[in-house]
Order: C-alpha cells, then sequence, then structure tokens
C-alpha cells in the first residue's frame, strides 16, 4: 500500500498524523502553503501524483482540502481528518463545496470534534451526505488519536482497493 499524505497549514512530515500511518510505502513532501498560490500546490500535488502513484491519499487539516481536490481529479480514494473544508489564508483557495463532494470516489471522514480552530460539528454537516465518517466527541486539532486514521485506511483498503 502506497500512501500519499498532504500535511496540514504550517506542519510538515515530522507531523504525529504522518509518523502514525502504517503503510509499506507512504510519503510526504513539505509544502509552505502559505506562500504559495492555489494553482502552484496544485500543479506541484499534481506532479507528485503521477510521480509517486498512490494507492490512497491522507491528507489533514489544509491537507484534507488537498487530498480531496486530488483525490477526485485523480479518482483515487482518500481519508481526510480534520479538514478545513473552507481556507481563508489565501483569497485564491475555493471553498469545498457539494459539487466537490458529489462523486463515487471512495473518500472517509476522520473527525475529532474538540477541535479547537475548525468547527467540526459545521464540517461534519458538510461531509457527512458524501462519505463515511468516524468522529469523537472530544480531541483537538492537532489529533489526539491520529493512529485512528488507519483503521479508515484498511476500510478502504479491503472495500475498494483489494478487489
Amino acid at each position: 500500500m502506497k500512501v500519499l499524505y498532504f500535511h496540514g497549514l504550517d506542519s510538515s512530515r515530522e507531523s504525529t498524523k504522518f509518523h502514525s500511518i502504517k503503510a509499506d510505502q507512504k510519503i510526504c513532501i513539505n509544502v509552505d502553503y502559505r506562500h504559495l498560490s492555489f494553482q502552484s500546490v496544485a500543479d506541484f500535488y499534481d506532479n507528485i501524483i503521477q510521480t509517486f502513484i498512490p494507492d490512497i491519499i491522507v491528507g489533514h487539516c489544509i491537507g484534507g482540502y488537498w487530498a480531496l481536490k486530488m483525490s477526485q481529479i485523480h479518482q483515487m480514494p482518500c481519508v481526510i481528518a480534520n479538514p478545513n473544508l473552507c481556507p481563508d489564508f489565501r483569497s485564491d483557495y475555493p471553498a469545498i463545496s457539494d459539487q466537490d463532494l458529489n462523486h463515487d470516489i471512495p473518500q472517509f471522514g476522520y473527525l475529532e470534534l474538540g477541535d479547537e480552530l475548525l468547527n467540526m460539528y459545521e464540517i461534519k454537516e458538510q461531509l457527512e451526505n458524501y462519505m463515511p465518517l468516524s468522529t469523537i466527541n472530544s480531541g483537538h486539532h492537532q489529533l489526539q488519536f491520529p493512529e485512528n486514521i488507519n483503521l479508515l485506511i484498511q476500510q478502504i483498503e479491503q472495500a475498494y482497493l483489494l478487489k
């Protein structure tokens, strides 16, 4: 199983989320989202996907945003954790819309509702009609239980990738 991980804003491949992923092969390349345009990041991730050819994309926070975008473009499954669906740190990032979510690509979400930075209740409401969600009532933005992502990766692997 090859996993491509997209880190969150002001994060990196040193994050506990990336290190908690159990995969034969995994990669995360640091991206300075604040100083790169939407199109620059889209082109960069497109190139990484074409080079690495992952089985699944995993993303946290703004990485979850990018996981959703790239999953749809490349018809590739993804797992998102406490995603930022409406980035406001740059003006060129469009919000994730229902149109972005309404498709048949396997996408699973993990939400820790105790997130102190993003309103996970609103995000849950937007996502729940489009993908299976695993939620816990506690937690925080950095994820109290990042290892829970592995259960969703396994579900996608068993249900969609081993066919």
